[in-house]
């Protein structure tokens, strides 16, 4: 008996951390004393079966075992704050409880070694979330909405404020917001390739040339012309600017920064 008791002690220590660890991700903090959390945890998992007690005693138990574990293991300074960091432990409690449930239903009783492994599972698949989920929230807080307009059309797009877009006009010493392949033919109407490849072309474009982009953005030449304006709207709020100078990027950024449109640093 001695024996299962140290592998359940152990599977619940793995158990809890794997929670507290999500759990930090989720709210981006590392979980302090989170040793001492999770055996809590463990050892009331682990002892409150025995005792014959009502169902509403075992929840207020788990409610305070909750409550101790987060207020050991995350910076709670409120009500608020305890009140999101304890949702998301308890959240993910149901997280990792319900994929052991979904397995057992599936294959039946569950050895310690298998639980382990679809807890482990479970929080990798949890992490991989919590990664691109921060990853769409790093990106909206620097996206805007853009409208461009030149020679009597109006394109609208994604924007991406580029700290990174350091790129001026040689001539004029104005910024260049860069734009892709795709928002280019919907403000000219045909293949960029056209402008590529036949250099005449350029200069049927407001203001059209070729810089050197040097290694900012790849060896060779950018076709650069101006626009009529370019609205930025950030936070319900817009910003207008009068003959902005549009360079096409053959870079593809706009698969994964979700944005059709790079502004420059200095408009950010």
């Amino acid at each position: 008996m001695e024996i299962v008791i140290e592998y359940v002690l152990i599977e619940n220590l793995i158990i809890n951390y794997f929670i507290l660890s999500c759990c930090g991700g989720l709210f981006k903090t590392k979980p302090k004393w989170w040793g001492a959390s999770a055996l809590l945890g463990a050892v009331i998992a682990l002892f409150l079966p025995i005792f014959n007690f009502p169902v509403a005693a075992k929840v207020a138990v788990m409610l305070l075992v909750a409550i101790i574990m987060v207020s050991i293991s995350f910076p709670v300074k409120s009500f608020k704050d305890f009140a999101f960091y304890g949702f998301g432990l308890i959240f993910l409690t149901f997280v990792f409880g319900g994929a052991c449930y979904m397995i057992s239903m599936w294959f039946g009783a569950l050895s310690s070694f298998v639980i382990c492994l679809v807890c482990f599972a479970t929080y990798i698949c949890v992490k991989l979330f919590l990664k691109k989920l921060a990853k769409k929230r790093a990106l909206n807080s620097f996206t805007c909405s853009v409208q461009i307009a030149c020679k009597g059309k109006i394109v609208e797009e994604v924007g991406y404020i580029d700290s990174a877009n350091v790129l001026y006009d040689p001539v004029t010493s104005s910024p260049v917001v860069l734009i892709s392949k795709q928002v280019f033919e919907k403000i000219v109407g045909e293949d960029y390739l056209f402008y590529m490849l036949k250099k005449q072309k350029v200069k049927k474009l407001p203001y059209g040339h070729f810089v050197n982009v040097g290694s900012a953005v790849g060896d060779g030449k950018m076709l650069v012309f101006m626009a009529d304006k370019l609205t930025i709207t950030e936070k319900g709020r817009a910003r207008e600017i009068s003959h902005p100078l549009l360079g096409l990027s053959l870079t593809n950024f706009s698969k994964t920064l979700n944005a059709g449109v790079l502004i420059h640093s200095e408009l950010a």
